[in-house]
């Protein structure tokens, strides 16, 4: 029968984690990734509630899903059109959530105004917020002005994660190296983990050498291997967000 050390029995990354949270200040979130589909109602709620703040701070009036009967522009309102989970290599990052946003004013310069204000909100939020789309159009019936914008709202995918920079971890597998002995089983193990950086400021470039700090030539245990640097790349992320994957591996020991 196999063994692994008592760092693997307990959890697979807790030790890492732990290092993390020590030995980096730059992560406002670090946490494991959580993989596969999740719940998103949550997370859909918590973007229609920053919308809501957002407009009403840029607009007169900001309702959700519909106008009030007998109310007149300027004012904006806000319907939800999808929350899906962003996934990186299976790894779920955020949870993107969609609304149009349709503005109405008397005026083609209140329109423009209104438009104005929301942009300045949307460029000035600390949350992951970003405008995709927009058009205009004029309603005949009413003699209103009006303006449809697709806003995009990036949610973490951690529970308690609201707030960014933030950094999350996950295990990319385990490969097996070749026995040290004749006589019994020894064999070293590699192991692989994922490391996203996920920010609303460009600030990658510290954050990246941040966990180099904490990781490179770091080790698990005394009989561990040291961390490695592997490989990196940039990831494109909605919302606004700025995004990069690295990649770092160890190894430690197996035997019968």
């Amino acid at each position: 029968m196999m063994a692994w050390s008592t760092t693997w029995k307990n959890n697979v990354l807790s030790t890492v984690l732990s290092r993390l949270n020590s030995a980096t200040n730059g992560f406002e979130v670090i946490a494991e990734a959580p993989t596969g589909a999740a719940i998103t109602t949550i997370d859909a709620a918590t973007a229609s509630a920053a919308l809501k703040t957002l407009l009403a701070a840029a607009v007169t009036n900001a309702y959700a899903v519909e106008i009030p009967e007998g109310k007149t522009p300027t004012d904006a309102v806000y319907r939800l059109v999808s929350a899906r989970p962003v996934e990186v290599d299976d790894v779920r990052v955020i949870t993107a959530v969609t609304f149009v946003v349709t503005v109405r004013a008397t005026t083609y310069a209140n329109l423009m105004t209104a438009i104005g204000n929301i942009e300045t909100q949307v460029t000035a939020s600390s949350d992951a917020i970003s405008i995709t789309d927009a058009a205009l159009d004029f309603d005949d019936n009413k003699n209103y002005f009006l303006a449809g914008i697709e806003v995009v709202y990036a949610v973490p995918a951690v529970a308690g994660g609201s707030n960014w920079p933030a950094l999350l971890v996950d295990v990319q597998g385990f490969e097996a190296g070749g026995e040290l002995y004749d006589n019994f089983v020894k064999q070293r193990v590699q192991r692989g983990y994922g490391f996203m950086l996920v920010s609303t400021t460009n600030n990658i470039a510290t954050l990246r050498t941040d966990l180099q700090g904490a990781l490179l030539g770091w080790q698990q245990a005394a009989t561990d291997n040291p961390f490695n640097y592997q490989a990196g790349a940039p990831v494109k992320l909605p919302g606004g967000l700025y995004a990069w994957r690295d990649i770092y591996f160890d190894s430690g020991y197996i035997s019968e």
